[in-house]
């Protein structure tokens, strides 16, 4: 919105001042703001000027239902830069999963009039998943889980 505003500005001055020294100041300063709003921009997009990144914790519990339910967590992880797992083992009964999403964020309302582009989602930056699950559960890596895929599907093995 600034840099349409300048813009307007620097177009203006051509056509509202009929003095040679105000069209150019007009001018100048409308140039220099835009080159200016231009750099910040820049900024915001390579390093993140005005965000800041904010974490927020969300327990979801798993449970055994029925088969026709859907099964938990079929919304699957968020796209993100980096993906992030572990697992602890407790004494507990019920397991359960903690995500933590780590999302940039604007710090302030003057950062969001100057950054916010309509229609666009801030960047999800980290997201990681903990697992807590009972001793008596066993718990597999994908490779050893492909594997016993492949095994139980060919009973002579």
């Amino acid at each position: 919105m600034l840099i349409l505003l300048l813009i307007v500005l620097f177009g203006g001055s051509f056509f509202f001042f009929a003095n040679l020294h105000p069209h150019r100041t007009g001018a100048i300063t409308s140039a220099l703001f835009f080159g200016l709003s231009i750099f910040l921009l820049v900024l915001n997009m390579g390093t993140h000027l005005g965000l800041t990144k904010t974490t927020n914790n969300e327990r979801v519990y798993v449970y055994n239902g029925d088969q026709k339910s859907p099964p938990p967590g079929k919304r699957g992880l968020a796209k993100t830069t980096r993906v992030a797992s572990s697992v602890t083992t407790t004494n507990a009964k019920h397991a359960t999963l903690t995500l933590t999403t780590t999302k940039y964020t604007y710090q302030n309302q003057l950062a969001k009039v100057l950054f916010a582009i309509p229609g666009t989602k801030l960047a999800t930056t980290q997201q990681v998943a903990h697992f807590t699950v009972p001793k008596s559960w066993l718990v597999l890596s994908s490779k050893q889980a492909t594997r016993l895929k492949q095994a139980a599907a060919n009973p002579t093995n």
